[in-house]
């Protein structure tokens, strides 16, 4: 047995070289052609798999109540989290402003503050009225330069929005899901439309931008069906090729400057 295990690893060895190098190389061209079909598998993804919209509703919706737990009551558990009547708050990094974070009002026309704690609000902060199904108007106080992330998402019930100007960006997912918005004033010093920011506005009809405006975001108007026109101030801006998806194909894109 000493004898054989050494002869019988030796001829599997030899086996494997002979095996080995009758194969033939593969040629360079056969790592990359793939044939007429394959080339686009690589890319193929479900379409509604790019937005979990119960996932992004437990998120916002998560993120409110959490949020809410952080009041007087119990005690601020985040300590940078301040209240001022129905707005929770943070005070910004340069202690100049504040940007909001909560809405516990039930109002149905929300005029928001346009200070809060004696700070001017800059931010409408990420969440903020995510999935407060029963507003219908919102007015945004002058100063403010940004709307954060699903700051109205799910607002179901929301139909107009004033944003003053000085407004620069609207951001990811902030109306989405605002099946009832049909009115926005959108300002001439927006610059930036997010990602998804006006995903399913189903009864959005048609939308101006100033001349402001530098960016429209990937899939920013996904799911629109009633919209008929979109107003740019040029062909200058950077409107992602899936902007308008599942949109009306008599959609018009409208350039401005070309009236």
């Amino acid at each position: 047995m000493k004898k054989t295990i050494p002869a019988f690893a030796l001829s599997l060895i030899l086996l494997f070289a002979w095996i080995c190098g009758s194969a033939e190389a593969p040629a360079e061209d056969d790592f990359f052609d793939f044939g007429d079909d394959t080339e686009f598998a690589f890319f193929d993804w479900e379409e509604d798999s790019f937005f979990d919209e119960e996932a992004e509703y437990r998120a916002a919706a998560a993120h409110s109540q959490n949020t809410e737990n952080m009041n007087a009551v119990s005690g601020f558990s985040d300590p940078d989290l301040l209240f001022d009547g129905d707005y929770g708050y943070y005070v910004s990094e340069n202690r100049e402003s504040c940007i909001t974070a909560l809405y516990i009002g039930q109002d149905t026309d929300v005029d928001i503050p346009s200070r809060l704690g004696g700070l001017p609000v800059s931010e409408i902060g990420d969440h903020t009225f995510a999935n407060k199904d029963f507003i219908e108007t919102v007015t945004v106080p002058d100063g403010v330069r940004q709307i954060g992330k699903q700051a109205f998402f799910k607002c179901n019930s929301l139909r107009s929005i004033y944003m003053p100007e000085g407004v620069i960006g609207i951001g990811d997912q902030c109306f989405g899901g605002c099946s009832c918005l049909n009115e926005i004033s959108v300002p001439q010093s927006l610059e930036t439309v997010g990602e998804m920011a006006f995903l399913g506005c189903l009864a959005l009809r048609e939308i101006t931008f100033g001349n402001g405006l530098k960016t429209i975001g990937d899939s920013a108007f996904h799911t629109c069906p009633e919209l008929g026109r979109v107003t740019v101030p040029s062909a200058d801006v950077a409107i992602d090729p899936t902007a308008f998806q599942e949109c009306p194909e008599e959609l018009e894109l409208i350039y401005a400057d070309r009236i």
